[in-house]
């Protein structure tokens, strides 16, 4: 009985929580977070490698279930279903968690809950943590647009409402 509660996949445990450290130019840092399926957290210097992250967990565990097969250029990567989750992935020389973690507390922080994986895309909602506000998104544009404009909405309130040399 025990063994069969190890391979539970629960909605809850496939709950993942981005950090994002810096925002510059449309491009991000940060650090992506699940307790039960990542021994580290992983960190990311683009919105593609956060996503390309999120969908290798989700294949590997099978949940939510992909709908349609993914295309690829390359026949080898097309045949292979599900990928082994490497958990120990070498981080970029130039960006690395030390790093991050030294920079202080993110400047947002999510919880990414992606409920479907139907339409070649992700449905689900995401959880903007400092404001405690929830959006449901029905594309993973959708839930970069939404995360776009958090981070904006911050840059904004991080500059000065007026000048204050006289």
């Amino acid at each position: 009985m025990e063994s069969e509660r190890e391979n539970l996949v629960t909605a809850a445990s496939l709950k993942m929580r981005a950090e994002i450290y810096s925002y510059e130019a449309d491009f991000f840092r940060g650090l992506l977070h699940n307790d039960i399926y990542l021994e580290k957290p992983y960190a990311f210097t683009s919105f593609l490698q956060m996503i390309e992250r999120m969908e290798e967990v989700f294949d590997t565990t099978g949940f939510p279930e992909a709908f349609m097969t993914p295309r690829a250029f390359n026949d080898e990567k097309r045949k292979k279903n599900k990928r082994e989750l490497d958990v120990n992935a070498d981080m970029s020389e130039s960006f690395n968690m030390k790093s991050l973690s030294d920079s202080g507390n993110p400047r947002c922080t999510f919880e990414i809950n992606v409920r479907f994986r139907q339409n070649a895309t992700w449905q689900g909602q995401i959880l903007w943590v400092e404001k405690n506000q929830r959006q449901n998104f029905r594309s993973v544009l959708e839930m970069i647009k939404l995360m776009d404009e958090a981070l904006t909405d911050q840059e904004e309130l991080q500059e000065p409402l007026w000048d204050t040399e006289e």
